[in-house]
């Protein structure tokens, strides 16, 4: 629905949506001006993708959508009019979202015009604003929904709009001219644009273009940035995964190639050149099984590449990349190399042995499921009119529209063997399928009962009941039928119970948090709510228990004679275990399951209910062993045994844990996370060595596996890869490089983590917010206050890499280099949020998502001690944002200790950055200088003069002396001055007899001399000429200056001087 629009323009806004019906979409007519409009925004050329929304708009007048597209260009070329009036009108149009809302908001901001009073902030009165507008941004539209993500809304909001206004209010940012902001605003047109790419009307365009990149001389980054815009419009597409198919096929990419084919025939399984493609790709994985199979499939269809001579150029790709013997000795040979020492190069040779050596023999979900569709198709095409055929085929989908997969770690999602749109979907195509036979065959039950199956899984009950009951008046006492219709009864009474018991469980959310305390302490506190039952719960739950137990009661008649006529067989069997259960007979049904499973081994249906049973009734020992030989009878995979590892290790079972691994190696050798897990399980046994051949067995496989992918390193690192792929090598090199620095091997551990700063080069654009699954091993712990070990995202072991690289290096004595690489792990943590709030939205997706944890929280705080150490405490505080937050015990008192440092730094300057523009800096650092200049000058001419005066005072003082000095006798001779004030040096002062002195300093070996004058006090009856105290008058004879002292007789020839600054000097006579 449309975003509410503001209250002066309801009125309008109603009577427009009221007599002009909003289009919705582009148009075929304008998709082409559109798209180029989207390149002009991509290229940031904004007037030019102005003026090709105007063509659409021609082409397709008042279309929301071109005009929301035009008003974002003009916002960005900072045609701020025309911008406003194009937002404003999309929002009238009745645009479906809040985009051009938040486009609007964000042109207020960087424009300074404001549409409502309500948003500008600021001094003035309401609505006018004095000084510089100051928009006010609402942060709700930052928070996505379905029409855009909240990354998106927090980048246009914040890094766009607000930093706009940043720069273009406060004097010291540079201006919005400058790079920073230009940079940004460039990013904003390029998401929009590539949010806009992604629509399913421009799919088509976006696959034409791939054909004719691929067919030019376009890079093959450009030609997959197509493929990757027609998938996310159109992902059903056939042609569109063969166009990926042939790009990742070009790039040397087999594996990812093999994958793409094989999703394109499973859409169109009559696409020859796509069996020529995946034959291909096999060849060069080394697959001959695969390759050979699809080349006579490519020839049975006609493909023009069926000569022999062609065919023998895809099978000399597989003579190069073959190899001859079992994957087991290949498996014994690494593990031999690994416990050796061997280089790692030569343990990546013997893995790629292994994978190609288990390769041919591997069982693929996505391939066989994509073959029996073919086997389908081509039964349905060489019989149309056979409505048994469409029914087998409708069937197919139907019964396999609930995706199988796997998860072995903590937390992580069900990963899919196959690729799928959606599960709605593929059941659509089977009601599709099946009311085509039913168009042939109105009676047809099969079709009828496949048909409600396929609605029951849709939530159509009603349809389904009433077709099922339908099926069964039609079929009468065919023993399908019936079987059929009892599996649908059981199925839906089952359905009703399983709803039923979900709706009287507690209902329990857990949430963590910080508490952080006046005195410093951070508490971790942890909330659980639960929420009872409610009584209408409760009593929906007794309605479906009734219902059920309806549905039984109406199925049994026709469940007993279904296993009647179907007894021996695997279907009876599977109705007599479903018949028991709802006795409430447990161990009878289990029987009937486990005779199931015996009678056919096969029976994937039998299987996975046995799996189920196992599961429900709390066996899960039997239920993992079983799920193991259930799953691996269409896929290779160890899944199971590795989950049993988890939950063996969390208990120390150690001998348990090898033993499940054992088994996994001889089930799926390539899966490196089997020596990972061994690794773990050694290493806590105190057997490092062995601990380390298992890691660097695991790293080999990891490498090897990528090579594999990457037979042509350069052109397949143009195209990144997902992150994900990288995060067991990256976690095998975090130990392998941790056991390196605690031997002091520092060079040998930056190795790996050099190794994975190169993972981070070959990683896809926006990489940071992956949740690493296959990094979280049995030896992390929970964190934060959690029960159960999540994973983290690429970011914080990326910023880990960096971290620790910088630490080596300094070590090392490479402290610049250091610090880069801790400046780089700083700036994934928090600071990469400083400037824009934390969001999130009600689809579980945030802005934060690609945020670090401790490792750039551990980075930011060496950082802030190396700034510390400059003295730049401003510095610090900016580097140390939020690094406190969620941080460990060790590193929150480091915190403290760095913020009590702090505190001893002189605070900075304050500094207002509205205070004055850059030119009025200017002018007032002239005026300043004047001011200087003007003081310097008067400053000299005051001590000119006050020396002159000093001097005529001199002058005078001698003027007014007598001609001929007196002197007392007792003071004639030399005298050692030793001074009562430590700061003060000892002095000689010589008196003769004709009046004249010497005062030397020998600290700083000054002398002054002249003549020296008495004005005494006579005490008592003492002789005349020989006072007991005075002052004596020092005349310099060089500078013409008169000094003064004090003296005192005080008896036995002693003499205590008194200088003028106070100081007191005791007396010798030498």
């Amino acid at each position: 629905m449309a975003s509410p629009l503001p209250a002066s323009l309801l009125c309008m806004a109603a009577i427009v949506l009221a007599a002009i019906p909003a289009e919705s979409g582009i148009q075929p007519t304008a998709a082409g001006s559109y798209v180029d409009g989207l390149d002009a925004l991509n290229e940031g050329r904004w007037r030019d993708a102005a003026s090709a929304f105007t063509k659409a708009l021609e082409t397709a007048a008042d279309n929301p959508d071109s005009l929301l597209a035009r008003g974002v260009a003009a916002t960005l070329a900072e045609d701020f009019s025309n911008a406003l009036n194009d937002l404003q009108r999309a929002q009238r149009l009745g645009y479906r979202g809040r985009e051009p809302e938040l486009w609007l908001s964000v042109a207020e901001a960087m424009s300074g015009t404001v549409i409502s009073p309500d948003h500008a902030l600021g001094g003035g009165p309401r609505g006018v604003p004095s000084g510089p507008v100051v928009v006010l941004l609402p942060g709700h539209l930052a928070q996505g929904q379905d029409e855009y993500t909240t990354e998106y809304g927090s980048f246009i909001l914040y890094e766009l709009g607000q930093a706009y206004q940043d720069h273009r209010v406060a004097a010291d940012k540079g201006g919005t001219k400058s790079p920073e902001m230009r940079q940004a605003m460039l990013k904003a047109g390029q998401l929009f644009a590539e949010n806009n790419y992604r629509r399913p009307e421009l799919a088509s365009i976006s696959t034409a273009r791939a054909k004719q990149a691929s067919d030019g001389n376009a890079t093959p980054k450009n030609s997959m940035a197509h493929v990757a815009r027609a998938l996310a419009g159109a992902p059903g597409d056939p042609d569109t995964h063969y166009q990926a198919g042939k790009l990742w096929l070009e790039a040397g990419r087999p594996v990812s190639a093999r994958k793409e084919f094989t999703i394109a025939l499973t859409f169109k399984t009559d696409l020859s050149d796509a069996y020529l493609g995946r034959a291909t790709a096999a060849a060069r994985m080394g697959d001959e099984q695969r390759m050979a199979a699809d080349l006579d499939i490519y020839k049975k269809l006609g493909g023009w590449f069926a000569t022999r001579s062609a065919r023998s150029a895809v099978e000399s790709e597989l003579s190069t990349h073959a190899v001859r013997g079992s994957a087991d000795k290949y498996v014994n040979e690494l593990q031999d190399a690994a416990a050796s020492g061997k280089p790692l190069e030569h343990l990546v040779a013997i893995a790629t042995s292994v994978h190609r050596a288990k390769g041919p023999q591997r069982l693929r979900y996505d391939e066989l499921y994509q073959d029996r569709l073919r086997i389908l198709d081509d039964a349905v095409r060489e019989n149309p009119k056979n409505p048994d055929k469409l029914v087998d085929l409708a069937t197919y989908f139907i019964e396999e529209a609930e995706v199988r997969g796997e998860k072995v770690e903590p937390r992580r999602a069900l990963e899919p063997y196959r690729f799928q749109v959606s599960r709605k979907q593929e059941l659509q195509r089977g009601i599709r399928i099946a009311e085509q036979a039913l168009a042939m065959n109105p009676k047809h039950v099969g079709a009828m009962m496949q048909k409600a199956i396929a609605l029951t899984g849709l939530g159509e009950l009603n349809q389904a009941d009433q077709l099922a009951d339908q099926a069964l008046n039609v079929s009468g006492s065919n023993p399908d039928a019936l079987s059929l219709y009892a599996r649908f009864r059981a199925m839906r009474a089952n359905q009703m119970s399983n709803e039923a018991w979900n709706l009287r469980q507690e209902r329990c959310t857990s949430s963590t948090s910080e508490n952080r305390r006046s005195d410093g302490i951070t508490e971790v506190v942890k909330k659980t709510s639960c929420i009872q039952p409610s009584q209408a719960d409760l009593q929906r739950a007794d309605q479906l228990d009734a219902a059920a137990a309806e549905f039984r009661r109406r199925a049994r008649a026709a469940m007993e004679k279904a296993i009647s006529v179907t007894k021996g067989t695997v279907e009876g069997l599977l109705l007599q275990a479903d018949l028991a259960l709802w006795d409430g007979k447990t161990d009878q049904a289990q029987g009937a399951f486990e005779q199931a499973v015996k009678l056919n081994p096969k029976s994937l249906v039998a299987q996975q209910r046995l799996v189920q049973h196992y599961a429900r009734t709390g066996q899960l020992q039997q239920a993992e062993e079983q799920q193991l030989i259930f799953a691996n009878l269409f896929q290779t995979t160890a899944a199971p045994l590795l989950r049993l590892t988890w939950r063996n290790t969390e208990k120390a079972l150690w001998q348990a844990g090898k033993g499940s691994l054992a088994r996994a190696t001889r089930t799926d050798p390539e899966d490196a996370r089997i020596p990972a897990y061994l690794g773990v399980i050694a290493e806590a046994e105190g057997k490092t060595e062995e601990a380390v051949a298992h890691y660097r067995a695991a790293l080999a496989l990891e490498e090897a596996r990528l090579q594999l992918d990457e037979q042509k390193p350069e052109a397949g690192r143009v195209l990144g890869r997902d992150a994900f792929e990288f995060g067991l090598a990256t976690q095998a090199r975090f130990h392998l490089a941790r056991r390196l620095q605690k031997t002091g091997s520092l060079q040998e551990a930056l190795t790996h983590y050099q190794a994975v700063l190169d993972y981070e080069k070959r990683m896809s654009s926006g990489f940071e917010s992956r949740e690493m699954f296959n990094a979280l091993w049995p030896d992390q712990q929970p964190e934060g206050g959690a029960l159960v070990v999540g994973p983290t995202n690429a970011a914080t072991l990326v910023a880990e890499a960096h971290l620790q690289t910088g630490k080596i290096l300094s070590a090392m004595g490479k402290h610049d280099e250091s610090i880069e690489h801790l400046r780089t792990a700083a700036m994934f943590g928090p600071l990469k949020m400083a400037d824009r709030p934390k969001l999130g939205d009600g689809y579980g997706h945030t802005n934060f998502g690609g945020v670090a944890g401790v490792p750039a929280q551990e980075a930011q705080i060496l950082l802030a001690k190396e700034l510390i150490a400059k003295g730049d405490a401003q510095g610090a505080r900016a580097v140390l944002f939020e690094a406190g937050n969620g941080a460990p015990d060790h590193l929150r008192k480091e915190i403290n200790d760095i913020n009590m440092a702090m505190l001893r730094l002189p605070p900075p300057p304050y500094h207002d950055p509205y205070a004055d523009t850059k030119e009025e800096q200017v002018r007032i650092e002239e005026l300043k200088s004047q001011q200087e200049r003007r003081l310097r000058e008067q400053t000299e001419r005051n001590t000119q003069q006050q020396a002159q005066r000093d001097r005529t005072l001199a002058r005078r003082a001698v003027a007014g002396l007598p001609p001929l000095a007196t002197v007392v006798p007792s003071l004639v001779g030399r005298w050692k001055m030793v001074p009562d004030n430590p700061s003060a040096q000892e002095r000689r002062l010589t008196i003769g007899r004709d009046s004249r002195y010497t005062l030397v300093t020998p600290g700083d070996g000054s002398t002054r001399s002249g003549t020296a004058y008495l004005q005494g006090k006579r005490q008592g009856r003492r002789n005349t000429t020989d006072p007991s105290n005075g002052q004596i008058l020092l005349y310099d004879d060089q500078s013409g200056q008169v000094g003064s002292m004090w003296f005192e007789l005080t008896g036995d020839g002693a003499v205590q001087l008194t200088g003028a600054s106070g100081t007191r000097y005791t007396t010798t006579r030498e």
